[in-house]
């Protein structure tokens, strides 16, 4: 493991207006040249991080370390920083060129020497041809290659993005999103990046940090907070989680209400209230006749084809869904059970997540007794 300082280091960084905690303590560390997304729903307080971050929003406590320095109380201009804004922000009087260049204007620099910088940006982002056009003369993912292109021209010492996908239509987020993706790592920039799309958190990140209601849910990279979510929130925001609240008995029985238990594929130090958290696609469907031993059997509310899989819905003690997805290998699809029907369900140990009645996650303490079979 790396013994070098981070990069940028965040220190309880916090923001209230009045009692209201919009950001609150929140600590990061960013290695040079990583890119990290800051994803959460809308209101979680990603947005006034990255501001406070970019000296937009003047923070109530906390320090922002950049190589070492403390950038907490310089205004935006001194901070030596890049941002990407979701509305672009071009100037519509100036053209491509006079965009780009318009940090290098402000900051003075030689007419050589902002010359020579624009012709190495517009070839970084193929705008060459396009440095008279306008902005209202291009297209959305152009004007986003422009607002990349400016943050860039400055060489800031950290790259900033606001939802910079979100104003592209669908069929272009793929594509700008890749390339803002070449364009850091051949800059070698270390960048922050703002989103709620998960698919492109997904896509984009080294690293992804997960926060709700102003706090830091959990950070790591896209499989570790896929596989190990370290609380419900997490498991539910990433991808999705069916969610069973019950009760743990004997450490491997959690008892959902009305006669039905889930059985465990692991053991667990816990006796009270519990979570399993199980995503969709982990779990098996046992069609008749087949001898695997149930974990739990549930009634079909409803099966949906869908083209990669069939969605089942099991309803559960108490209301609410368990949501199933069985690929659609050969004809599987066509073999759907009907509504009504009663339907065993299966899962490795790898696949069941357990938290306690604090939202913690709990370690196995080992493999559950085998099942009976059938």
């Amino acid at each position: 493991m790396s013994t070098r300082p981070p990069y940028l280091k965040i220190e309880a960084l916090s923001k209230h207006y009045g009692s209201m905690a919009a950001v609150d303590e929140v600590s990061l560390e960013v290695a040079a040249g990583e890119m990290v997304v800051l994803l959460g729903p809308s209101g979680c307080g990603k947005t006034t991080t990255l501001r406070l971050i970019a000296g937009f929003v003047e923070a109530s406590a906390g320090r922002i370390l950049l190589e070492g320095r403390d950038y907490a109380g310089l205004p935006p201009y001194q901070r030596e920083m890049g941002m990407v804004f979701q509305s672009y922000a071009l100037f519509p009087h100036m053209t491509v060129a006079q965009n780009i260049s318009f940090g290098l204007r402000m900051r003075k620099m030689p007419a050589a020497q902002i010359a020579s910088r624009l012709e190495e940006v517009l070839a970084l982002v193929k705008l060459e041809k396009m440095a008279d056009r306008y902005p209202k003369q291009l297209s959305g993912g152009q004007q986003q290659r422009v607002a990349l292109a400016r943050a860039l021209a400055i060489r800031p010492k950290l790259l900033l993005l606001d939802e910079p996908l979100s104003n592209l239509d669908a069929n272009l987020r793929q594509e700008v999103a890749r390339e803002i993706r070449r364009l850091q790592r051949a800059a070698g920039l270390t960048a922050l990046m703002v989103t709620h799309d998960q698919d492109e958190a997904m896509a984009m990140a080294d690293r992804l940090v997960v926060m709700d209601r102003g706090r830091v849910q959990q950070v790591g990279p896209q499989e570790a907070l896929y596989e190990a979510p370290e609380n419900p929130f997490v498991a539910r925001f990433i991808g999705h989680s069916n969610l069973l609240r019950g009760t743990l008995r004997d450490g491997c029985r959690l008892r959902l209400g009305e006669g039905v238990e889930a059985q465990l594929a692991q053991r667990y130090n816990l006796a009270g209230d519990a979570t399993l958290a199980l995503r969709p696609e982990r779990i098996r469907l046992l069609p008749p006749g087949d001898p695997t031993p149930a974990r739990m059997t549930l009634a079909v509310e409803d099966a949906t084809y869908v083209g990669a899989h069939v969605e089942y819905l099991l309803a559960l003690p108490g209301g609410g869904s368990l949501i199933l997805h069985q690929p659609t290998t050969g004809l599987a699809g066509a073999a759907r059970l009907a509504p009504g029907s009663r339907a065993g369900l299966s899962w490795d140990a790898g696949s069941e997540r357990i938290f306690d009645a604090s939202d913690r996650a709990l370690a196995a303490a080992g493999p559950a007794p085998a099942l009976a079979s059938v």
